[in-house]
């Protein structure tokens, strides 16, 4: 059923966007106004309102009134964090597509439309689409593309998102539902989850790209997200890109090269938490012993774990 009209056009895959929100008052109008703009006409829409302190879920309600609109709106009683809120909205979901989708950015008309095209063409192999994305700043004020020079890749996409040669604006991503059945959905173990998830997609499906700048990305001065990285430091990071490189390990059959790029970072990354006498360190290895990775000798692995229980 279209969020706008009430009705079905069950000529058209359903398609499901899930809007998340939290603290962005300033911004969100803009967000919910480019919706109603989208050219294709069977849009479930769902929203999570993540337990903001500003005005944000008074401005969604009268909204939801003003427009006559027929979607889900859940506000939180606590805050969940971006990656449960993203977990939430796949799980309710209806679609057999989604786009999540942030309440500070604005989705331009075709998106939804051309993005359906290409993987309804592309078949089940194809996982998701993105995009190039247009930015703004804080203002509003064009800001050019978001990484415009990169050369734009389809089909097998690991390589190319492992080495950094990939990059872009998540918001600008059609994804496929099944994707989430088969590799699982975020995992909120993560500080970022993006990394996690795109790997593993990555690594079992292909993607499209869409020459259509689908989102006008708000590129702000500070972030809770990466405030809370920061406070962090490096520690979280490497925790992160352990468990998520290994992840993938099984699912690389052919590229020899690959796979031994990513079992040397997780050495890496090992080895920096170690030298910096991580809390993470025992728990890791205890991990990665436990799930037969077995790249780093167990003895030298044994012996740091000893090691460490001593000095502490």
């Amino acid at each position: 059923m279209d969020f706008r009209k009430g009705t079905s056009n069950e000529e058209l895959p359903l398609v499901t966007i899930g809007m998340s929100s939290y603290n962005y008052s300033a911004y969100i109008l803009h967000a919910l106004n480019s919706l109603l703009g989208q050219t294709y006409s069977n849009i479930e829409l769902i929203i999570i309102d993540d337990c903001s302190q500003d005005n944000s879920a008074a401005i969604i309600h009268e909204w939801i009134d003003t427009n006559n609109i027929n979607c889900t709106f859940i506000i939180h009683d606590v805050n969940c964090g971006i990656t449960k809120t993203s977990n939430e909205l796949v799980k309710l979901a209806k679609g057999k597509y989604i786009s999540l989708f942030a309440s500070d950015d604005i989705m331009l008309p075709e998106k939804i439309e051309r993005q359906v095209q290409l993987l309804e063409a592309a078949g089940e192999e194809y996982g998701m689409c993105y995009a190039i994305a247009e930015t703004m700043n804080e203002d509003g004020n064009k800001t050019g593309y978001y990484n415009e020079v990169q050369p734009h890749y389809e089909g097998d996409m690991l390589e190319y998102f492992v080495h950094g040669w990939l990059t872009f604006a998540t918001p600008t991503s059609l994804i496929r539902m099944s994707v989430y059945h088969s590799i699982g959905f975020y995992d909120e173990r993560m500080l970022l989850e993006d990394y996690d998830f795109w790997i593993r997609l990555f690594a079992r499906y292909k993607a499209k790209y869409c020459e259509y700048p689908s989102i006008i990305y708000r590129v702000k001065k500070q972030s809770a997200v990466f405030d809370n990285w920061n406070k962090n430091n490096n520690e979280r990071y490497y925790y992160d890109r352990i468990l998520s490189n290994f992840k993938v390990l099984p699912y690389i059959k052919e590229n020899v090269k690959l796979k031994e790029h990513l079992q040397s970072k997780i050495s890496q990354y090992l080895k920096a938490l170690e030298a910096g006498r991580s809390k993470y360190v025992r728990q890791l290895i205890k991990y990665l012993l436990k799930h037969g990775y077995f790249r780093i000798p167990v003895k030298v692995i044994l012996s740091n774990f000893y090691h460490l229980n001593r000095s502490r």
